[in-house]
């Protein structure tokens, strides 16, 4: 009798590929498991923390929930919140060292379910603060005290701050208003920053792809994008201001007055529309380029040319 021959017959080939499949496959099926499982065993505890009298500064890390800070008419600062976790209960951890605290979260199980610590942070007046969360919004409201926000794509806000400000995501939106920071620095890995009475001596936009909306009375002003469009709207004078994007339209719009301005515009395929007054020796500088839309710069009082 003739021997049958199998329809699909074990080649090298096919050896190779079943030695190393079918363990990934058996790996993605018990995380996809242990995944489940994580989900359904979440749990989640209040917090709450009073820093030491001495602490001069605090540190908020790896927070990966929603941040919330404000000034409050308080002598040491607190912290309150729900911590976040799956099946192995977290541990919010502080350490004080010099005057600086630092408060973090920290889960024994990160590949799966959830980590995170949504905090609201009071802190007396003039407080150095930084946050920085894994991918929740952060906001700060009324400090006096230097602020650094950062988060691995949430949102950013800021509102009435008066102390050293920089905001830095990784992909959300940017929302800064009524900053009389010295420096506010904003940055987004591709999100809009929308910024709305900044007095700021000197002001830092800068988002790989999103658009870029300001009215400040800054004297200096740097504002870029990747590819979207940037309108920079100045009720006072500025001393030096540079606005780039690689493909967007650029409008800046100055105070309707007498002041005569060195500018160098250029755009790679769009019109350029300037109606300055112009003065190559001026010591109020503007460069605007393009690298394919629109350039448009004017002097009026309406907000727009």
């Amino acid at each position: 009798m003739a021997a049958i021959t199998p329809a699909f017959p074990m080649t090298w080939g096919r050896r190779v590929v079943l030695a190393f499949g079918v363990p990934v496959c058996l790996l993605l099926v018990a995380y996809t498991g242990f995944d489940l499982v994580a989900n359904f065993g979440e749990g989640k505890y209040a917090v709450s923390y009073t820093l030491p009298a001495g602490a001069k500064s605090l540190t908020l890390s790896d927070a990966s929930g929603q941040v919330t800070i404000k000034q409050a008419a308080v002598s040491q600062a607190t912290l309150t919140g729900t911590a976040r976790y799956s099946l192995i209960r977290s541990t919010v951890t502080e350490h004080t060292s010099g005057g600086r605290t630092t408060i973090g979260n920290h889960c024994p199980l990160t590949l799966v379910g959830d980590c995170e610590l949504d905090a609201t942070v009071s802190v007396p007046v003039g407080m150095p603060v930084s946050a920085s969360t894994g991918g929740g919004n952060a906001s700060v409201t009324g400090a006096t005290g230097p602020v650094t926000l950062s988060s691995g794509g949430g949102d950013l806000s800021a509102d009435h701050v008066s102390g050293l400000l920089s905001l830095n995501t990784s992909g959300g939106n940017i929302q800064a208003t009524a900053i009389t920071a010295p420096t506010l620095t904003a940055s987004s890995g591709g999100g809009d920053i929308t910024a709305d009475g900044v007095s700021s001596g000197t002001f830092t936009a800068n988002t790989s792809g999103g658009n870029i909306q300001a009215t400040v009375s800054s004297a200096r002003v740097t504002a870029g994008s990747g590819g979207g469009d940037i309108q920079i709207v100045f009720t006072s004078v500025p001393l030096n201001v540079h606005v780039y994007t690689s493909g967007g339209n650029i409008t800046v719009v100055l105070p309707a007055n007498a002041v005569k301005y060195d500018v160098s515009a250029s755009t790679a395929g769009g019109g350029v529309s300037d109606r300055l007054h112009l003065d190559t020796s001026s010591k109020n500088v503007i460069t605007a380029t393009s690298g394919g839309g629109h350039i448009t710069l004017c002097q009026s009082n309406s907000g727009h040319c």
